[in-house]
């Protein structure tokens, strides 16, 4: 009895094992089935249905890896088409179909930060900045003012050291003038300004600029190159880059920034990825606004390729095979012979058939056909950034001998072979460099390959076919781009048999083998870009962008305005305050020839000092500045504009590092000057290379009777290698 128990148990247990069994089976089928339906959506596009279908895979084994990849994969893939519906419809003006549309993306993909901000600039734009508001470097000292309106008119000229004091008993401040400071006569309506703007039109106007020691004072210095070095205030300030090198903008900022009086002074830490510049506030300023211009994060884009590869090889033999194709006959003697093949002559005849032996080659009838499939599908998507090459790689390195002979011995001949290898890839090869227009259109350079091993060649090298195209398109964002016609259709019909036999018609067939082989391949590629994110450009970064380079340099008291002096924006200019000098209508002007000059180091060269005017010129003088790092003036020559004045006219000249003074002035009763001639001649040496501008800072000009001419002036570049 516990025999029949035990064995009773036994099958009893087998059953239930036999039945847990078949149930695994059923749900691995299932499971199966699932995944299947959801490869096949994801073919056809339909990635909604496909993460449907992997949702379900996924929950009934949520440790398979390979269908949480896949839901992932279906999962971004919907989301970046409702992205790409919502912006269509957001273009076409359908905001709520737009909205809808957003919110479904950020269904499929949640995690996805780009997108949700752009779900929260379109259902709440971003407020436009306010143009009224401009940026200002703030001094560490500034005036202190009631802000109300002056009431203060000078309509006759009058002593400027008396406008100031009137100034500063009205606004409550204290002003002291450089020892350099020459008190003008002046005709000038303060009416209606506050005391920032009255002291810049005052400076302005009696080309000064102003400097705030404290609170309550001001001190009023000349406007001139060496007085602005020594009493304009810097300002220093570093800029943490994130989008761009630090290195690569140095350069391109400097020659943005500087003028032909001042280069600002840049430094680059590449480890704080930082740029620190000292210069003038209102360089500073524009320094903040180009950096933030140029520190622009590059543009994303998703690339779907599709790559499909048909292969077919038909292949059919018919025929008669005649195994090696060869007679054979040999001599046999009854006798025998050696193992080597040597015979005795004794007892040999040559005349007997029974001596020989022949053989005939075999003979098989041939009919066999093949036909093979091949289909290859890769569906590859791929991210990057705009303006980077992207490559992806998929396949095998296959090894492929190479061999090289070297001499044995120093002086030989190359006989000693050596055998290397050389890895191959064999597979699939996408070369991508995309780039993004701000039309929301996408330039890609692309280069695929498709390559695989065909066959066998000489002791088994194998044999590589392969597919490459190379190919610059434009695509709109979404555009798919179709490239087929890569086909390759190859016959290929050989036929073997006896000599003669084989060439007979009908008969032919019994003595020959007939060998036919049909290769043919075709390759389709689909390629569609999709933005993921462009570069960022605001209203501010498409507006002009104005400078002023004498407020940047502070030659002309454009920027008086204190450390908080705008550097963007076109400045305010009352109609009562000038700028600059009136221009002549009549063209007068003095100027340096040639205007741009390039020069080896150590070598002396000569620029010239012209004057054109159409009206008489009695006296003048001339103020001249140059970098003395990069040029050494050695002279000044007079020149034929001080002979054509009068032998007796007296000519000045005052050289000092960095600087000269040219003055020619007529004795009472001469003769002007009128025309165009050449005033001086300045004999330079190269002593540096470098980059420095010959300038005219200062100049008065005035007839024989004393009235004022007014004259445009010119600079001169010169570049020291």
């Amino acid at each position: 009895m516990k025999r029949i128990a035990i064995v009773l148990a036994l099958a009893l247990g087998a059953a239930s094992c036999a039945t847990l069994t078949e149930d695994y089976k059923q749900g691995s089928r299932n499971l199966n089935h699932e995944y299947r339906m959801g490869a096949q959506a994801e073919l056809n596009r339909d990635f909604e249905k496909a993460v449907g279908h992997y949702e379900k895979a996924t929950l009934a084994d949520p440790r398979e890896p390979v269908y949480r990849l896949a839901l992932m994969r279906a999962g971004a893939a919907a989301s970046l088409q409702y992205l790409q519906l919502a912006r269509n419809l957001a273009a076409q003006g359908d905001k709520a179909n737009a909205e809808t549309a957003y919110k479904k993306a950020l269904a499929f993909d949640p995690s996805n930060r780009p997108l949700i901000e752009e779900l929260r600039a379109f259902l709440a734009p971003a407020p436009k900045p306010d143009k009224a508001a401009q940026e200002r470097l703030e001094g560490p000292v500034t005036l202190r003012s009631t802000g109300e309106p002056l009431n203060l008119s000078f309509r006759t000229e009058v002593s400027l050291r008396s406008i100031f004091q009137t100034l500063g008993r009205v606004a409550s401040v204290n002003f002291i003038y450089d020892e350099t400071f020459r008190d003008t006569a002046l005709a000038i309506d303060l009416t209606g300004k506050d005391l920032q703007s009255a002291l810049s039109f005052l400076c302005v106007a009696s080309k000064n600029f102003f400097r705030v020691i404290d609170e309550r004072t001001v001190i009023i210095v000349p406007d001139n190159v060496q007085k602005r070095m020594q009493y304009e205030l810097n300002a220093i300030r570093t800029f943490y880059l994130s989008n761009i090198n630090a290195q690569d903008v140095q350069q391109a900022l400097v020659q943005m920034v500087k003028t032909m009086y001042k280069v600002p002074s840049i430094q680059v830490d590449k480890n704080l990825n930082s740029v620190t510049i000292r210069d003038t506030p209102q360089a500073v300023v524009l320094a903040e606004k180009l950096l933030r211009m140029w520190d622009k994060a590059k543009g994303e884009v998703l690339v779907d390729i599709e790559i499909m590869e048909v292969s077919r090889l038909r292949l059919q033999e018919l025929g008669v095979d005649l195994s090696q194709g060869t007679l054979g006959l040999r001599l046999n003697p009854p006798q025998g012979g050696t193992d080597s093949g040597w015979f005795r002559f004794e007892g040999l005849d040559f005349g007997e058939l029974a001596n020989y032996q022949i053989t005939i080659p075999s003979a098989y009838l041939k009919f066999i056909g093949g036909d093979s499939d091949t289909k290859i599908i890769a569906q590859p998507r791929i991210r990057g950034v705009a303006g980077e090459k992207i490559e992806y790689v998929v396949g095998q390195k296959v090894p492929i001998p190479q061999t090289s002979f070297y001499p044995v011995a120093a002086g030989g001949q190359n006989s000693q072979p050596l055998v290397s290898y050389q890895p191959t890839d064999v597979g699939i090869s996408i070369k991508l460099t995309p780039r993004i227009h701000l039309e929301r259109e996408v330039t890609m350079e692309i280069e695929i390959q498709i390559s695989s091993i065909s066959g066998e060649g000489i002791a088994g090298i194998p044999i590589i076919a392969t597919r490459e195209v190379k190919n610059v398109v434009r695509l709109k964002d979404g555009e798919t781009n179709l490239l087929a016609g890569l086909l390759r259709d190859e016959e290929r019909k050989s036929l073997k048999g006896i000599v003669g036999l084989k060439d007979i018609p009908i008969f032919g067939s019994l003595f020959s083998s007939t060998q036919t082989t049909i290769e043919q391949y075709d390759v389709v590629l689909t390629i569609t870009p999709h933005i993921i994110r462009n570069m960022a450009l605001s209203d501010e970064d498409t507006k002009a962008l104005w400078v002023d380079p004498d407020s940047l340099a502070g030659v002309t008291g454009a920027g008086q305005r204190g450390a908080g002096a705008e550097a963007f924006g076109e400045p305010e200019r009352p109609e009562d305050v000038r700028l600059e000098p009136e221009r002549s209508a009549d063209g007068n002007a003095v100027f340096l020839s040639p205007a741009s000059f390039e020069a080896p180091r150590d070598r002396e060269f000569r620029v010239n000092v012209e004057l054109a005017s159409q009206r008489e010129i009695g006296s003048m003088s001339l103020g001249l500045t140059f970098d003395p790092g990069v040029l050494q003036l050695k002279d000044v020559v007079e020149g034929g504009v001080i002979k054509q004045m009068g032998g007796r006219t007296p000519f000045l000249k005052s050289i000092s590092s960095g600087g000269a003074t040219i003055g020619v002035s007529n004795p009472s009763g001469a003769r002007g000057f009128r025309g165009r001639g050449i005033l001086a001649v300045l004999v330079f040496t190269a002593v540096n290379p470098g980059e420095t501008a010959v300038s005219i800072t200062s100049y008065q000009a005035a007839g024989p009777n004393g009235q004022p001419v007014v004259l445009e002036t010119g600079a001169s570049t010169v570049l020291i290698r």
